[in-house]
């Protein structure tokens, strides 16, 4: 694999290829916030073979420009994609969005549906069915509210405060805690502290861009929501109006999985079966 920088809009984008060519439609996998393409790293060699694979940094994550003023939010995030898919002629594809990356695939699905012949949504904690149906993690959401106290602190103290509200959507502390030291290193450098600032501004700015993806009939593409029954980012109440909704958008055709076991970070907990459920989706 060897990752490239991809000018969008004056803000370079990490990405890669994984896989070879073949007859299957392409796959991009879209992570979630303060994570980034390493989410991915045990899922890309268990998916179905004969699929070039894209797999990128969100502006501000991974290895992609720090922020640097523009817009962390999913309408953001997601027009970069669309600039990133179309620079790279990648469509149509199989989107695979996990967290606010499946906020961003919805959007995308929606908003330039000739880029995504199917959609899997993997634990969509971010996805909004009115403008105030997303809340925030209680952790997350207390972090944005001292944003202003956190912009003048180095960056290793809001890096460790997010590690302590992160960890807790593993199953598994122990993996999770090794995970988030390598997905949060980016945000400890001066750049990194205001990057995370303002995604965490961005979270609660982007309550409505997703209402319209949502709307009945809204999205073509095969859809398939991806819930881990443990996920304590995305409890059972407001999971429900999520999945009637999706339904609503898809007038039914909605696939649901769920994973027993598996808390908020199924590319990491749950990589096999989240790679059959992808090949599932492919086969349809």
């Amino acid at each position: 694999m060897r990752g490239e920088f991809v000018d969008v809009g004056g803000a370079r984008l990490y990405c890669y290829a994984f896989g070879s060519r073949g007859a299957g439609v392409p796959i991009v996998l879209v992570h979630g916030t303060f994570t980034s393409s390493h989410l991915w790293r045990e899922l890309l060699p268990r998916l179905p073979k004969g699929h070039r694979v894209l797999v990128l940094d969100l502006l501000g994550h991974g290895r992609s420009d720090r922020h640097a003023n523009r817009p962390m939010t999913v309408a953001g995030h997601t027009d970069r994609l669309i600039g990133l898919l179309t620079e790279l002629a990648v469509s149509p594809a199989c989107v695979v969005g996990h967290g606010l990356g499946a906020a961003i695939a919805t959007r995308l699905a929606h908003m330039c549906p000739q880029h995504v012949a199917k959609l899997a949504l993997v634990n969509p904690s971010f996805l909004a069915t009115n403008p105030k149906d997303i809340r925030l993690p209680g952790p997350l959401k207390r972090l944005a509210a001292f944003v202003p106290f956190w912009k003048r602190l180095p960056g290793d103290w809001l890096a460790s405060a997010l590690h302590t509200a992160l960890v807790r959507g593993y199953a598994q502390r122990s993996v999770g805690e090794r995970s988030l030291d390598l997905y949060l290193k980016p945000f400890r450098t001066r750049e990194g502290r205001d990057s995370a600032c303002a995604q965490l501004l961005a979270l609660k700015a982007s309550n409505a861009d997703t209402v319209q993806a949502l709307a009945p009939a809204s999205l073509t593409s095969a859809v398939t929501a991806v819930l881990g029954e443990d996920d304590p980012f995305l409890q059972p109440q407001r999971a429900e109006r999520v999945l009637q909704a999706l339904r609503q958008a898809t007038e039914g055709r909605l696939v649901v999985q769920r994973l027993p076991g598996v808390a908020h970070i199924a590319p990491e907990e749950a990589p096999d079966r989240l790679a059959t459920i992808i090949g599932e989706l492919l086969a349809t």
